[in-house]
């Protein structure tokens, strides 16, 4: 019986460090979703105050930041200009396109 029994023992304890190292990776992979939480606040809250600030100095930009709003200023009209192509096309218009098409002429 003594054969048994230690290999009883061996399973139980086997089984017990399987169950602690299960609870470690878990613990680990919470604190891990932690750090992320964190880093997702933070990374909102330096988009809200670099908002904040653009909106406030883009009219006069201190010289340490006139690259950067610069770029933002031109992404800005990029934008509005992409979105006014896209309208375009929704409604069956090119803006570029300069032609004499006239549908009742089909």
């Amino acid at each position: 019986m003594d054969v048994i029994e230690k290999i009883g023992e061996s399973v139980y304890m086997a089984g017990i460090q399987v169950k602690n190292k299960a609870k470690e990776v878990a613990d680990i992979a919470s604190l891990k979703a932690q750090v992320t939480t964190c880093d997702e606040v933070i990374r909102k809250n330096y988009i809200a105050l670099g908002k904040l600030y653009y909106e406030k100095n883009k009219d006069n930009p201190n010289a340490e930041h006139i690259k950067h709003i610069t770029a933002i200023k031109n992404a800005e009209s990029g934008k509005e200009r992409l979105l006014g192509e896209i309208e375009a096309r929704k409604n069956g218009l090119d803006p570029e396109a300069e032609t004499d098409f006239d549908p009742d002429d089909e």
